[in-house]
């Protein structure tokens, strides 16, 4: 569903990103509301605060500094835990509990909007492989309104599969979130977009002399009587033709958008650019740096036969799947990392093992508790080099001794970073670290807990894994704080 919007306009908040925080957000600010339903929670705190709340005052029109005071759990954002409460309440337990909210549709609160994505609405899910499960429960995965477990009992093509398991597979993900921006005819979305630079301008204003009625020159205290605006500047990408071999082969039109708002929410994720080693031989052609792109040459691999194995780097969810892609293709894996297989921070450690049994698999070849004919690991170890001949040097962390080995491929997925280009010096002057680079746990973007604002930068807000939310689940809490900001900055002065 891709809009055709006025190549040159204003409007009151441009949302960059169409991911599950964006699809939140553009929700909320179309006039859907929530409200408490009057149901109970566990938290004896939280639930005396709900029982004396107005049934008919919308949630987003709440103190939730009050609401919020005193919640704990997997996130370190009160809005965020306190949203995810009120969806999915006693979540952490392992429950399914039914949300302590009911939803109305009253567009006389919307606000006016546009979300732009560079694909479809879904953002970074929709270039995911859709075989494979997600980390977190299905109900983890939904947005307000419409529980996950309805709409793929709905959906499902296949009547005989259990259609609605712990986890769901990132097909389902992706199609969930493309039909409920359609189910909810929110129309704001334009796909296709590409923001290549967003900054201040100052709307001017005549000043008209009131005795003569003449315009006079601008006056010298024009930040106080000019207001200044965001302006979002980027490309629209089409294809001369819209078949599926004219988008791989054909000719792409770039067409140049320019839009202006007072408010502008970043929430594109932290998928753009993947991290790298920075060694010698880390642009050859036989590494690659995205699941994506060891798809692909897996499939090419499979054209030919060569007995080298591959090399994957990294100790996170990422290499464990590539590990497990390539022992299911009976590939060769030499399996590099710099920890330890105990080390505390390994995220398998954390993930129950009924829920996740892959990737306690991958764990237990890590630590040689089971073997497997195709799998070698070399923990605390690091790549230092590969050579032009498809050579790796790896070099022991503990020793420092350093042994070849020879490889058809090197797969090096160590983490990603946003690509914040369009904003000035990267958004480095936005982070918690000052003049860092913004990464999701070390470095977010540093905004107001409650408003979601940048503390840095007026009506420039954030949300998702941008501010540390890696999570759907708590990635949504962002919507309600910047719908509760504009609300109440509405009531104030006519947004």
């Amino acid at each position: 569903m891709s809009a055709t919007p006025h190549r040159e306009d204003c409007t009151d908040v441009i949302i960059i990103g169409n991911g599950p925080s964006g699809i939140c957000l553009s929700f909320l600010l179309s006039g859907n509301r929530p409200y408490y339903n009057g149901g109970s929670h566990s938290n004896v705190y939280l639930n005396k605060k709900l029982e004396k709340l107005d049934k008919n005052k919308s949630i987003v029109e709440e103190d939730l500094e009050y609401l919020s005071e005193g919640l704990d759990g997997r996130s370190s954002n009160p809005i965020a835990l306190l949203f995810d409460n009120l969806c999915r309440p006693d979540a952490d337990m392992g429950v399914n509990n039914p949300s302590l909210l009911s939803w109305k549709h009253e567009p006389k609160h919307s606000i006016n909007h546009i979300v732009l994505g560079k694909g479809k609405p879904g953002g970074a899910w929709q270039k995911m492989d859709g075989n494979m499960q997600t980390l977190s429960l299905a109900n983890w995965m939904e947005l307000p309104s419409l529980p996950f477990k309805d709409w793929i009992m709905n959906h499902h093509i296949k009547e005989d599969e259990e259609v609605y398991r712990n986890r769901a597979s990132v097909a389902d993900v992706k199609n969930y979130y493309t039909s409920f921006v359609k189910q909810n005819q929110l129309n704001s979305f334009y796909n296709n977009h590409t923001v290549t630079s967003v900054r201040k301008v100052f709307n001017f204003k005549s000043c008209i002399d009131s005795e003569s009625g003449e315009r006079l020159p601008c006056c010298k205290n024009f930040k106080d009587n000019h207001p200044f605006l965001w302006e979002v500047r980027g490309y629209i990408e089409n294809f001369e033709n819209d078949s599926a071999t004219d988008k791989e082969h054909g000719t792409k039109l770039h067409e140049e958008f320019c839009y202006r708002a007072p408010h502008v929410v970043i929430a594109t994720g932290t998928f753009d650019i993947s991290n790298r080693l920075n060694i010698p031989g880390e642009n050859l052609s036989y590494a690659v740096h995205t699941l994506q792109d060891f798809e692909k040459c897996l499939v090419e691999r499979r054209k030919y036969s060569s007995l080298d194995p591959i090399l994957i780097v990294g100790s996170g969810l990422s290499a464990a799947d590539a590990i497990l892609m390539a022992l299911e293709s009976n590939v060769s894996v030499i399996h590099v990392f710099r920890k330890g297989p105990n080390d505390p921070s390994i995220i398998f450690k954390k993930l129950p093992a009924g829920i996740y049994p892959e990737y306690h698999r991958v764990h237990a070849l890590m630590k040689n508790k089971i073997s497997d004919p195709l799998y070698k690991s070399y923990c605390k170890h690091q790549l230092i080099d590969l050579k032009d001949d498809q050579g790796a040097l790896l070099e022991s962390t503990d020793s420092k001794d350093i042994i070849s080995v020879d490889i058809s491929m090197a797969v090096i997925l160590i983490g990603s970073r946003p690509d914040l280009s369009f904003l000035p010096y990267e958004a480095k002057n936005l982070g918690v670290v000052p003049r860092y680079p913004i990464e999701c746990k070390p470095n977010p973007l540093d905004v107001d807990q409650y408003s979601f604002q940048c503390n840095h930068e007026v009506g420039l807000f954030a949300m998702g894994p941008l501010v540390g939310e890696n999570f759907v689940r708590f990635g949504l809490g962002g919507a309600l704080g910047i719908s509760n900001f504009l609300y109440k900055k509405k009531q104030k002065d006519c947004l």
